[in-house]
């Protein structure tokens, strides 16, 4: 009788579903929480629709959360997200910064969860770190998709849509993409 062998990788793949359930039963927490990541959340001409992004380097995220019951969330948050952009009529501004302070309601099933949110973004243009101008402020909305483990780890993804910048040296902008963040909520 030959027996086949079982490859390393189905291996895992069977005692992580086995310890999975004990792991996933987590519901919306409650309490603050702190993330940081990355992604395509850039400045686009609402004219040409040029994205003037030329490189991503952070984005961050603090919230507090409240539990609605079993299977809903509110929470109130803040998010910055920062970079490097190449901006035509004004060249010597290469780095832009851009936020959003808002709410989200999430829909929980299990330790997964769907949300939706909208707030007050604003974007700002600057030529170094200590040298700001060419703020603007507007609302918006998005959603985020994700999953909070027992043990309060979060991994979140969210896509942003801001409403139109007006400058009134530069061109209209808004900012739009997607972000990946990781983070913890204390409990």
């Amino acid at each position: 009788m030959k027996f086949k062998t079982i490859s390393l990788p189905v291996l895992f793949l069977c005692i992580f579903l086995t310890f999975l359930p004990h792991v996933l039963q987590a519901g919306p927490g409650e309490g603050w929480g702190l993330a940081l990541g990355s992604g395509p959340l850039k400045p686009v001409d609402t004219n040409t629709g040029n994205d003037y992004q030329t490189t991503s380097i952070l984005s961050d995220a603090l919230d507090y959360q409240w539990s609605l019951g079993q299977s809903f969330s509110f929470s109130f948050f803040g998010t910055e997200n920062g970079g490097r952009a190449e901006l035509p009529p004004k060249p010597k501004q290469e780095y832009y910064k851009t936020g959003l302070i808002g709410a989200e309601l999430r829909a929980w099933f299990g330790p997964f969860f769907l949300g939706i949110h909208g707030g007050q973004y604003y974007l700002l243009w600057a030529e170094s770190l200590s040298s700001y101008s060419g703020i603007a402020q507007t609302g918006g909305s998005g959603y985020s998709l994700g999953f909070e483990l027992e043990s309060g780890w979060m991994i979140v993804a969210n896509s942003e849509q801001s409403g139109t910048f007006e400058f009134y040296d530069m061109p209209d902008q808004k900012v739009e993409g997607t972000r990946i963040l990781l983070g913890y909520r204390w409990r």
